[in-house]
């Protein structure tokens, strides 16, 4: 547990310079490449975010309506059935995302192994996973390398506003774009 919060400690600390690393151009294609053959590959994909009450719902309920898939969504926090906040139900509800009846899942094993692809938002999740899961990482992506341009980690937006919230939605939008615009057929 130490060395997890380290860990995650250091992720929030460097993400902004590894964000403008997976951002250039040649890293951004094969992040993009392989992210949308995952996302093509299965009609469940699994969305990771740490508290499972902003991103990672609001993403599951966007692909779940836009693709008639059966995406599930979870989150590394260790309390389970807590709603989302008012905020985010109010600015998902603009984006068209309805969040009220949802309640966070907690991530274990059982979902991770069913799971064919696990989507992900950023290096605290990544870390995260690599700690705790480590048989996962080989079938784990950034949500946000679904877009083929635009930033590959979407931040966590918890406690830090409607801005932020808002900014975290659109990119979540974006990759799932970009996912259903190069979807073949």
């Amino acid at each position: 547990m130490r060395l997890e919060r380290a860990l995650s400690a250091a992720a929030r600390r460097i993400e902004p310079a590894i964000g403008r690393l997976l951002s250039v151009e040649p890293v951004r294609r094969v992040l993009h490449a392989r992210a949308l053959r995952a996302w093509r590959a299965t009609d469940e994909p699994l969305i990771v975010c740490y508290g499972n009450i902003n991103r990672s719902p609001f993403a599951e309920q966007l692909a779940r309506r836009r693709a008639a898939a059966s995406p599930t969504s979870a989150g590394l926090y260790a309390e389970a059935d807590r709603p989302s906040p008012p905020l985010t139900v109010e600015i998902a509800a603009a984006h068209g995302v309805e969040l009220s009846a949802h309640r966070s899942v907690i991530l274990d094993d059982e979902l991770l192994d069913r799971a064919p692809a696990v989507f992900i938002f950023d290096l605290e999740n990544l870390v995260r996973i690599a700690v705790r899961h480590r048989a996962a990482l080989s079938k784990t992506y950034f949500l946000g390398a679904l877009a083929r341009a635009g930033h590959t980690l979407i931040a966590d937006p918890h406690g830090h506003g409607s801005q932020a919230l808002e900014d975290a939605f659109t990119a979540i939008e974006q990759a799932l774009d970009w996912a259903d615009r190069d979807r073949p057929g």
